[in-house]
């Protein structure tokens, strides 16, 4: 026979947070997340939640029970650890019906149905669950499945979705929306329990193993956490991947330019007075991507604001494309007023000249500084709606002055130094634009052998259009007040 299920403390604070709070004759709670680093007793705990809906005191009648996984292996394994549990106990065995080949329990006494189920399985359209909970999230690829999952409880009086998963490295991925969401503390429907490392520890922090891993020195083994944050101290190319999942830090595998925590830091009130001075930096992307501007003040701090572009036409497939099938991400920033949407296959030039011409209205622009990538076609649409412009350096120039700002070493070198000052010395006020966050949190910089960065498109995981164009604009006002002294950023941060 099997042994008591013993719960941990953490994971009594957990089941008591859900089922304690009452409204009425109803359970309060209708969305719970836990998110603790891996290999802390998520499985045993999700197929313990599973029997407590399926013939325990939570049970129905003819209730639907989901554990969703990402893959079928990790799908099956909840499954088998809940079959073991059951084959274990002569009780629970003669409560419940199983099913193997399509892993699956069946509730002899109320018909309640608890399933298995992956997102390789294709769409869940048709299911009325009671009960989902849904193993890994943050490593889902698209958003399909929770939200076929999450939209089909309509008729059930008390239904409950459990996310057990560590944080995820992007910022605007569902997983980090929830998490987000659920520690705000707004809605009392929704409990959210956070077990991660600060952001900015030391990987020998002891203390910031055990506030990621609840079940340190218990079920996660002590000597095995420790031989992967060694590994991570002398091979710094594993840090990345270690914080995420074994100390569920909100990083990405590839270490981004600026943290996210210093990143969030510089957030605030970015708001730009008219007739003040600023400058201007423009990504132009393809004709069918992102197009990034960025308007920051001449004066300390720099505040910037962010725009966006992208063709109407290309939102459903780019979204897909760049956030997972299924995704509308695009649309939702859209619809939200965080992107422009250029009507048609193809951002028109003239959207992008005519919104220029309306900030050297509004604004005293000291200079624009632009990528060489098809600024030729803007030129012209510059001239047919007659902006006067003239190129750095041109005697006698009149209008909006036009630097070219080249994309490697020796311009975004310089560039990068003066972004990644102005985080530092928090010189920088952004307001927190989805998109924009995204966009940094992207960003990844590659160094040539005299120390010099760049921003990397091709090592970046997705679009990174804003924070080139914020590097070049950062670049071009402290060329503007030191234009013979570069910056020595390490002489400045010790």
């Amino acid at each position: 026979m099997g042994k008591p299920f013993k719960l941990e403390p953490f994971q009594k604070l957990f089941i008591r947070a859900i089922y304690e709070p009452y409204l009425g004759q109803r359970r309060a709670v209708r969305r719970a997340i836990l998110s603790m680093a891996r290999k802390n007793g998520k499985t045993a705990l999700i197929a313990a939640i599973v029997l407590a809906h399926l013939v325990g005191p939570e049970a129905i009648i003819h209730g639907e029970i989901y554990s969703a996984a990402n893959d079928r292996d990790q799908a099956a394994i909840v499954y088998k650890f809940a079959r073991q549990m059951v084959e274990l106990d002569a009780e629970l065995l003669e409560l419940i019906e199983l099913v193997p080949s399509t892993k699956t329990m069946v509730a002899r006494r109320t018909g309640s149905v608890y399933r298995a189920i992956s997102a390789e399985a294709g769409t869940k359209h048709g299911y009325l669950p009671s009960l989902v909970i849904y193993d890994e999230l943050a490593q889902a690829k698209n958003r399909d499945l929770y939200d076929v999952l999450d939209t089909s409880f309509g008729a059930r009086n008390e239904p409950l979705f459990i996310v057990i998963s560590t944080q995820s490295n992007d910022p605007e991925h569902i997983m980090s929306k929830l998490i987000d969401d659920g520690i705000s503390g707004i809605d009392p429907a929704i409990v959210c329990h956070l077990y991660a490392a600060d952001e900015d520890c030391e990987l020998a922090d002891e203390k910031q193993w055990k506030k990621a891993n609840p079940a340190l020195g218990k079920f996660r083994d002590y000597e095995d956490l420790a031989t992967a944050i060694r590994k991570a101290i002398r091979m710094p190319a594993e840090e990345p991947k270690v914080r995420n999942l074994f100390l569920n830090q909100r990083v990405s595998p590839i270490a981004s330019l600026i943290s996210r925590a210093e990143w969030m830091a510089c957030a605030g009130d970015a708001v730009l007075q008219d007739g003040e001075e600023v400058y201007l930096a423009l990504d132009l992307s393809s004709t069918v991507d992102l197009t990034a501007l960025l308007i920051g003040s001449a004066a300390d701090p720099c505040r910037i604001q962010p725009f966006f572009w992208k063709p109407r036409e290309s939102l459903t497939e780019h979204s897909a494309r760049d956030f997972g099938s299924g995704s509308h991400r695009y649309r939702e920033y859209a619809e939200a007023g965080f992107l422009k949407v250029s009507p048609g296959k193809s951002i028109n030039p003239e959207v992008i000249a005519l919104f220029i011409a309306e900030m050297t209205q509004r604004y005293r622009v000291k200079g624009m500084a632009y990528d060489r990538w098809r600024i030729n076609d803007l030129l012209r649409e510059f001239d047919r709606i007659g902006l006067q412009a003239f190129e750095d350096g041109e005697k006698g120039g009149d209008g909006l002055r036009l630097v070219p700002w080249g994309q490697g070493f020796k311009d975004m070198g310089p560039s990068i130094d003066a972004l990644e000052l102005a985080v530092i010395e928090r010189q920088l006020i952004h307001p927190s634009n989805p998109l924009m966050n995204w966009n940094m949190a992207n960003a990844v910089a590659t160094m040539d052998p005299a120390g010099n960065r760049k921003l990397d498109k091709d090592k970046a995981r997705f679009r990174i259009d804003g924070a080139v164009a914020l590097a070049m604009l950062l670049g071009l006002r402290s060329r503007d007040r030191t234009p013979d002294k570069p910056i020595d950023i390490e002489a400045l941060i010790g």
